[in-house]
């Protein structure tokens, strides 16, 4: 009859710990961060915007002059596996936004005949993002990825919309005379959750380009926004 002394038991469980250790480390590494059954796909998404406009900045004063605004973003994306779970992500979107004017400053705009109750702009284009992520698989249902990148974002049309004592008046704000530019830049860091072909994120977008034309001033916007779709 075979029986194991003190020191065969100790190695015996030592063996067992680190075998356990290793398989787990394999389990982990094939379903968590390095998923082989990686593969391209094409996904919808629906988004709302929460936009925050930065401050006004002039010879180093700082001021805060719009209410953040609302809108939402509607497209597709391109999701694909570079190594592991690292994978890239452009997409193409289109977007409306608002945001406007905090009460204390329309009375700039206002002249003795004439009172202004509102000033808000209003933004329709396109966004081109290009995101880098990585993805971690806790099941075969389930999910998380947290990303970052550049995301070009192209107006068609942004209007200023004037509300007073008898005026209702929309004047466009792109252009030599309207004051803003067309095209901006932001920077994006975010996270989402898959379960199955369904998609939750939420992503944060910086604004790192001077908003306003032909000007001293300096304007960024910026934008949060809480998406919902499906993969392919």
């Amino acid at each position: 009859m075979f029986i194991l002394n003190k020191e065969s038991m100790k190695k015996c469980i030592i063996l067992t710990i680190v075998s356990v250790i290793a398989s787990l480390s394999a389990v982990a590494q094939n379903t968590i961060v390095n998923n082989p059954d990686n593969k391209p796909y094409w996904g919808l998404r629906l988004g709302g915007d929460i936009t925050c406009p930065g401050d006004v900045s002039a010879e180093n004063v700082d001021v805060s002059v719009f209410k953040n605004g609302g809108g939402f973003e509607i497209g597709g994306i391109y999701n694909y596996p570079l190594v592991a779970n690292l994978y890239i992500e452009p997409g193409l979107k289109l977007y409306y936004d608002t945001y406007s004017m905090k009460d204390e400053f329309m009375g700039a705009f206002d002249d003795e005949e004439v009172s202004l109750s509102g000033l808000s702009f209003r933004k329709f284009g396109m966004r081109i993002p290009v995101n880098f992520g990585y993805h971690f698989d806790f099941t075969d249902d389930v999910n998380v990825s947290v990303f970052t990148g550049p995301e070009l974002e192209i107006g068609f049309t942004a209007k200023a919309h004037l509300k007073g004592d008898g005026i209702d008046l929309s004047e466009s704000i792109y252009g030599d005379d309207g004051g803003m530019n067309r095209v901006n830049l932001l920077w994006g860091i975010g996270a989402g959750v898959s379960y199955q072909h369904f998609y939750f994120g939420v992503n944060g977008g910086i604004g790192m380009l001077n908003m306003l034309s032909d000007s001293d001033a300096k304007f960024h916007e910026n934008r949060v926004t809480f998406s919902v779709g499906y993969n392919f």
